[in-house]
Order: structure tokens, then C-alpha cells, then sequence
């Protein structure tokens, strides 16, 4: 997790990381649209938040995903948007924003990279939650990095 505002996570050196982790699992759906390089699914996932902050967060986004025609090292580019609940009121947004609820938007952008196992892939995304520019009443958020391995079944 990261003590940034989504955007400034992104800029190197500007990055500041709070004392909080989180590890989790998903399970996902998609499919192709039409004749397309695009695909829809959906997504829920739990993670468990662990140092500043001790708790279970359900993250369920709709996902668009672009694969590229041609073979490189990045399978898919992804976006997801949906709901994030908390089981706790998350600590270090607290601490960003002196306030926060438990339910929040939650969206996520994702780059997967393949592997030698064409089952199998590698995915760095940005996991965030926020009031969705006021759509919930508290203003606060909370993003982080993740790092992955897919399976396909």
C-alpha cells in the first residue's frame, strides 16, 4: 500500500509506501466481444490487509481487457471497476484522509505479461479504492501495487 494519491504512485521517487501489505486471491470469467481484441468479465476478489491495518476486503470490478495481435511480452492491458467493501473501516486511509468508510469504488488497471506455461501469467496492477469522486460521501482512498500470477482453467 502506498501513502499516495493514485497518480503521484506512479511517478518514481515520489512514491512513499505505508506500513501496510496485502495478499489475496481471485476468481474471474471473461470473454471475447465479437470479433474483437477486446474482452469483458468480472472478477471478485479477497484480500487480506495486514500491518497498519489488520482486514478482509471484497473487491468485485467488471473487467475490460485489450489483447494486443501481436506476440509480445504483454498479453492483455486491463481495466476494472466495481465495488470494494472492507471489513474494517481501512486504517491507513484514516491516516491520509482522517476519515473513510467501509464501502468504497474500487478500481483497477493491470498489465499481464506472459509466461512459458501458456496457461500461466504474470500481472502487475494498481489496486484502488476512493469515494469515486464523490459518489460516496467521505472523501478518502487508498491505492496499492500488486504483483501476480494468473492461471487459466
Amino acid at each position: 500500500m502506498t501513502e499516495n494519491r493514485w497518480h503521484d504512485a506512479l511517478v518514481p521517487g515520489r512514491v512513499q509506501f505505508a506500513d501496510s501489505h496485502l495478499v489475496g486471491g481471485a476468481l474471474g470469467w471473461d470473454r471475447q466481444i465479437g470479433d474483437s481484441r477486446f474482452r469483458y468479465g468480472f472478477e471478485a476478489q479477497l484480500a487480506v490487509h495486514f500491518g497498519r491495518q489488520d482486514l478482509l476486503e471484497l473487491t468485485v470490478p467488471v473487467v475490460l481487457r485489450y489483447v494486443p495481435e501481436q506476440e509480445t511480452a504483454v498479453r492483455s492491458i486491463a481495466a476494472g471497476l466495481g465495488l470494494s467493501y472492507a471489513s474494517e473501516i481501512p486504517q491507513v486511509e484514516i491516516d491520509r484522509n482522517g476519515a473513510s468508510q467501509r464501502l468504497f469504488v474500487h478500481w483497477m488497471a493491470e498489465l499481464e505479461f506472459g509466461l512459458s506455461d501458456p496457461n500461466r501469467s504474470a500481472f502487475v496492477r494498481l489496486h484502488h479504492r476512493s469515494d469515486g469522486y464523490g459518489v460516496f460521501e467521505v472523501d478518502a482512498g487508498s491505492t496499492g501495487f500488486v504483483l501476480g500470477v494468473r492461471h487459466r482453467f
